[in-house]
Order: C-alpha cells, then structure tokens, then sequence
C-alpha cells in the first residue's frame, strides 16, 4: 500500500472513532452521516475512477518517455459493421491503436481480429462475454472469465494478449483477487473517454475528448455494439476521422499500447 494512502485510511479511521465520542445528539448524526458519505465516496472512487490505484493498479496515460505519442483504444469489438472503417480510417492516417477484444465476439469475427494484429495495432482482452454480471462475480469466476477471454484471442492472433481492460473499467475487490492468480495481465483504464456509447452525436464526442488531446493521453472509444447504449457506432466512425486530423494538426504521433507490456 502506498504511505498516501495508507495516511488517508488512517486519518479515516481517525475520523469514525472521533464521531463515537460526541454525545448523542444531532452533531453526533450530523457526523456519522458525514463519515457513512465519505466512506462511500471513497470507495466509489477506488472502484470507478480510472486513475485510482488502490486495488487494481492501472495505467492510465503513457509513459512520459514516449514523448508526442497519444494512444486511441477501442472497446467491445470485433463488430463486422464498424470495426472495418475504424481500421480504414487508421490506415489512412498511418495511426496504429490498441483493440480490447470481447473473447466470444473474436471467436465469430476471426478475420478481423486477424486484420488488428496484421496492421500493426495492439490487441487487448475485455474478457469472454462482456457480461454485466461480470462485477458481481466471485473473484474465481472473473478468472474464469478473464482466462477464456484471453485464450480466445491467442487461439486466433497465435499470441497471448498481455493487455486487459475491465467492462466499464470497474475495479473491484473481487477483480483485484482475481487478477492476483493471472500473470502478465496490465490492466488498462484511459485518460479519457468519449462516451461515445450513449448516443453522443460526433460532435459531442469530439468535443469532450479535444481537452485531452494531448501527449501521454489515453482515449477510449468503441467499435462494437449491443452491450449496453446504443448501436449505432457511425457517429463514433466520424468523431475519429476529426480526432484523427487534429492530432495530425498538433504533431501528435497515435501509438498502440504495445509497449506497456515490454519486460512485463
């Protein structure tokens, strides 16, 4: 555990004894409403916030000694509709990225996942099914789950990936314990997200991803539907293509995740 943290927990833990020894009243409620808040918010924080580090250590941008480099990532593919003119639109603008891959969608799309590998971009796991049950699994069947995700992938690409991402990026208690029996896996979050997922017209998602358009950043999209949001991917298709040409415009250099893995 880091000493920042460890500091945090015990100031915490400072704080909740200190609320048992107010007499009973309604500054006594007042804290312990307080404290029940704070608890709370910390650990949605742990589990949702892709640049927490408590329980499953994450990375969330590149390393500083990749300097102009900015990595584009997609989510829940391979999808036969939209995965084709993401990687046409890559091609063209000689960008590579890194695919995180849903295990049974890999395993009815074998060409595409084939394609990924053939020109040049990383391929990750989003585990096997990409199920929303996924979080409130025991930590076993996460592993279960995580593993036939990975195999899936090194069944088709002939190389294990060594990249994961977890739906939605959650991290839980139980992920951190199934992640602890796996070797090799980095977990993988963003700097950024678009949102692309929930029907943002390409505007919107180019707008909330400019900001962070810049060295270091990780930017998650998506090149599959129809695990939650909406299906259409074409404004996601667009909002690329003008990412893409700004990143051109600001010297920029779109990188895969490939290297996050060298000596792993």
């Amino acid at each position: 555990m880091k000493k920042a943290t460890a500091v945090k927990l015990a100031a915490a833990l400072a704080v909740a004894l200190e609320v048992w020894t107010v007499p009973s009243g309604p500054l006594r409620l007042a804290l312990v409403l307080a404290t029940i808040v704070a608890t709370v918010g910390f650990f949605a924080y742990v589990v949702v916030s892709p640049r927490a580090q408590f329980l499953v250590p994450s990375v969330w941008q590149l390393p500083s000694s990749d300097p102009n480099a900015i990595a584009f990532t997609f989510d829940d593919g391979p999808d036969p509709q939209w995965t084709p003119r993401v990687l046409d639109l890559l091609a063209l603008h000689g960008a590579r990225a890194t695919f995180f891959v849903v295990g049974q969608r890999a395993a009815e799309h074998p060409d595409l996942v084939r394609r990924i590998v053939a020109e040049g971009h990383a391929i990750g796991s989003h585990t096997y099914g990409h199920s929303h049950g996924f979080h409130f699994s025991s930590a076993r069947r996460m592993r279960s789950e995580i593993v036939a995700g990975v195999e899936a992938v090194t069944a088709i690409a002939g190389v294990r990936p060594t990249l994961f991402r977890p739906p939605q990026g959650l991290r839980t208690p139980m992920l951190r314990d199934a992640l602890r029996t796996l070797d090799g896996l980095v977990c993988v979050t963003w700097t950024e997200r678009g949102l692309d997922a929930m029907g943002r017209a390409a505007s919107a998602i180019v707008a909330r991803l400019e900001r962070s358009l810049r060295p270091g950043a990780i930017l998650t999209l998506h090149d599959g539907a129809g695990l939650g949001g909406t299906s259409d991917r074409s404004p996601t298709v667009e909002a690329l293509a003008k990412l893409l040409d700004l990143a051109s415009a600001r010297g920029l250099r779109c990188v895969s995740l490939a290297r996050l893995t060298e000596g792993a």
